[in-house]
């Protein structure tokens, strides 16, 4: 867990660990190592999200972070690596009345919502905060290798 490190410290460990030009599935197992339990992305069909943009549920066993299906690919990747960021920074998340949280069976959730008045997500916290860092700064790692392969492939 990075308790006490910063966004940028936390996301330079975790990298360490990755292969080269890693992909959205090689940072959710990496998450899962650095946080010690499995963490799986589920797409959810079906109840309403009302303003919530994703959530992590975490369980005994394992941690699920659950996106709306058919999120744009950029979108659902920075929903996803915010909900790892809440996990490797070693919030807890609470219980939670929403629909899409019940769903979630109970686990503890961490979740990222929309502002009812702006349509901007809130961000109030230093959990928050730290989470929307870490998925700017390993997106920018993620999106860097696949630019990369496009530039050698097209010189």
């Amino acid at each position: 867990m990075s308790v006490g490190r910063s966004a940028s410290d936390t996301v330079g460990a975790l990298v360490a660990t990755l292969p080269p030009s890693p992909k959205l599935p090689d940072v959710v197992a990496g998450v899962g190592r650095f946080v010690g339990k499995t963490t799986r992305v589920v797409d959810v069909d079906g109840p309403s999200w009302g303003p919530l943009t994703a959530l992590v549920s975490q369980f005994e066993h394992e941690n699920l972070v659950l996106v709306p299906a058919g999120a744009p690919e950029l979108y659902r990747m920075h929903c996803v690596l915010h909900e790892l960021g809440h996990l490797v920074h070693g919030d807890v998340g609470a219980p939670s009345a929403t629909s899409i949280a019940e769903f979630a069976s109970g686990g503890h959730v961490c979740r990222r919502a929309l502002d009812g008045d702006t349509g901007l997500v809130s961000i109030s916290d230093d959990d928050e905060h730290f989470a929307e860092r870490f998925a700017y700064e390993l997106a920018t790692v993620l999106l860097a290798g696949s630019a990369g392969a496009d530039e050698r492939a097209y010189g």
